[in-house]
């Protein structure tokens, strides 16, 4: 139901007046059905209906079309509420002039009044009423008489030249200009049905691993559990949740300031048990240099299963993403003495941006320039070592705390000893 020319229904509608007023027995002749505005109307016995207004019809307003969902708005109608104002006109200049005019306007409310709803199928004496152009496209016009108040009515007349005439106000609804036809289309659906995906979908709760140091003076070392995770390249790092076995695995993890995640790559050894997922740092992801700072892990999960005809069906799905810390390493070897190399790493990287903090007891080491540290400096020696300046005031024979925290993770628990 869609047109693009308003004017065939007000063709309509004139074929209605004229065909009931003509059928009736105290019609007069000769008459004039037009749709001329009121101050056009010349003839002798005219009855005019003319289209003065139209406003949109919210109830359809953004309302997709049939069988276009999702589609720009342009490919939807617009629906619209059409507004009529009937009035008669007779040439007649003595009193005999409006009693014509009120006899015509009678017989019009009638023939709007006695029709109110017009289709294919509306018919008079043989006449078919709706305009041809508009069978077929199951176009129905729905006609109603708008109580306007004298106030307004009287208004209408006299914002113009011309003198108050007897009229009836009208809206014909729904009618719905015709949208542009798409160029695209959705492909067809050649086969349908309801399949289950064995095990539940992928779910994240959260990340685990275990730190170890040893403290000075003790033989052996710590493990303490951490969530979430806070692992150095060649640790292990355990995601917990529900649903992710069953099919093939792989781990999508995002960076800082990345915009998708990315596969890491065979080289983190990613296996999966019920409801356990376990992985390796290593030190690329994918391709993708692998710095410290925090990230998220999300796990990608391709099952295949056989449906009710035989056919192998693949359905990959992904999990919710849950957060962990990839921390920098830290080696320490032998006591420390003047001007001393951490190892471990990565505390620089030439494709990202890499911020290094390095602590000795309590004290924040400062930046210097590698070759001339002074006590208390530190400098970046190379992506996997760190050159640092005892302070000045450390007593020989402490064992003094070293923290090293790259773009805000930091490193397990570690100490040097001042000789």
């Amino acid at each position: 139901m869609a047109l693009l020319d308003l004017s065939r229904v007000t063709r309509t509608l004139v074929t209605l007046v004229r065909e009931v007023i003509g059928a009736s027995p105290a019609s007069p002749t000769p008459l004039n059905v037009t749709s001329l505005p009121p101050d056009k109307l010349t003839e002798d016995n005219s009855v005019g209906i003319y289209l003065y207004h139209l406003s949109e019809e919210a109830a359809v307003k953004n309302q997709p079309w049939r069988g276009r969902p999702d589609t720009p708005i342009r490919f939807s109608p617009l629906g619209l509420n059409l507004h009529y104002v009937v009035t008669a006109f007779s040439t007649a200049t003595d009193e005999h002039g409006p009693y014509r005019e009120q006899q015509l306007m009678g017989l019009a409310v009638k023939a709007l009044h006695d029709y109110p709803v017009i289709d294919d199928a509306t018919e008079l004496l043989g006449v078919k009423i709706l305009d041809p152009l508009l069978v077929g496209d199951e176009n129905r016009l729905r006609v109603s008489l708008r109580h306007v108040p004298v106030s307004e009515a009287v208004s209408y007349w006299t914002a113009g030249s011309h003198a108050l005439r007897l009229s009836a106000y009208y809206e014909v609804s729904v009618v719905l200009l015709e949208p542009e036809e798409p160029t695209a289309a959705h492909s067809r659906a050649l086969a349908w049905g309801v399949e289950t995906f064995l095990g539940g979908l992928p779910r994240l709760t959260g990340s685990r691993s275990t730190v170890r140091f040893t403290i000075p003076g003790e033989s052996s070392a710590r493990a303490v559990e951490v969530q979430p995770a806070q692992a150095a390249i060649g640790d292990e790092v355990v995601l917990l949740g529900t649903g992710l076995g069953g099919g093939t695995l792989e781990l999508l993890v995002r960076g800082p300031g990345w915009p998708d995640a990315v596969a890491v790559g065979p080289a983190w050894g990613v296996s999966g048990a019920g409801e356990r997922v376990f992985f390796t740092v290593a030190d690329l992801i994918d391709t993708i240099p692998t710095v410290p700072g925090a990230y998220t892990a999300a796990v990608r999960l391709t099952r295949t299963t056989t449906s009710s005809d035989g056919r192998a069906h693949t359905t990959t799905v992904s999990s919710n993403e849950t957060p962990f810390q990839i921390a920098p390493a830290v080696a320490i070897t032998g006591p420390v003495t003047g001007v001393y190399t951490l190892t471990g790493g990565r505390f620089a990287d030439a494709t990202a941006p890499v911020v290094t903090r390095v602590s000795v007891a309590t004290l924040v080491l400062t930046a210097g320039t590698l070759g001339a540290l002074n006590p208390g400096e530190f400098a970046i020696a190379s992506p996997t070592e760190i050159a640092l300046a005892v302070p000045a005031d450390a007593a020989p024979g402490a064992h003094l705390p070293v923290r090293v925290i790259v773009n805000g993770s930091e490193s397990s628990p570690a100490w040097v000893k001042v000789s």
